[in-house]
């Protein structure tokens, strides 16, 4: 083979080299192209994203005024839907004007908006006495409470104790801002008179 053939032949094959390298690279960039578009959102599934333990939170009027505290041992956050739930969560109204009413239960869950809780196990609402009341304690064992309403309700069965009298039934609506109670059905009631005045 003489010197300008084998030079022909090493330009040839470099050429052929160059252009598989050539078609090797824009395959790839075209096949890596194809993988980069727009990232896919990943779905959203109902498990905690973070918690705070011991926490206690306010909530205020427009006057500044606090009006409501929520506290609990532990909160767990929820992406999917903004929601929170509770251990051992425990509620108090603020309104200097009424008495204040305090709800305790196992465990809460609570609305994006906190306008809305279901308390479960153990629930026991307890209203302090007033000027001309005596102080009540409801007990259940579930209860949907709405803070802005003031309104605590429940389907299931209820223990009412006003004093010394004792209420029973099933289903009870109870209102803090128009100081009403009402009881749905099988309806009991021991009641004992308020001592005489002297």
């Amino acid at each position: 083979m003489t010197p300008r053939v084998y030079d022909r032949l090493a330009a040839g094959v470099s050429v052929a080299l160059l252009l598989i390298l050539a078609a090797g690279t824009y395959f790839l960039a075209q096949f890596s192209l194809r993988d980069t578009g727009p990232a896919v959102a990943r779905a959203l599934t109902h498990d905690p994203d973070y918690f705070v333990e011991d926490l206690v939170f306010t909530r205020i009027n427009t006057q500044g005024d606090p009006v409501f505290r929520v506290s609990a041992t532990r909160m767990l956050h929820y992406p999917d839907d903004q929601s929170s739930d509770f251990e051992r969560p425990v509620l108090v109204s603020l309104d200097p004007e009424k008495p204040r009413v305090t709800v305790r239960a196992d465990r809460g869950s609570t609305s994006a908006d906190g306008k809305e809780t279901v308390l479960t196990g153990n629930v026991v609402l307890v209203r302090d006495a007033g000027a001309n009341e005596p102080a009540m304690t409801i007990r259940t064992e579930s209860a949907t409470v709405y803070s802005e309403t003031e309104v605590a309700r429940t389907d299931q069965p209820v223990r009412i104790e006003r004093g010394d009298s004792v209420l029973t039934g099933v289903g009870m609506e109870f209102n803090n801002a128009a100081r009403s109670l009402r009881v749905d059905s099988r309806v009991q009631l021991t009641w004992q008179p308020p001592p005489p005045t002297r």
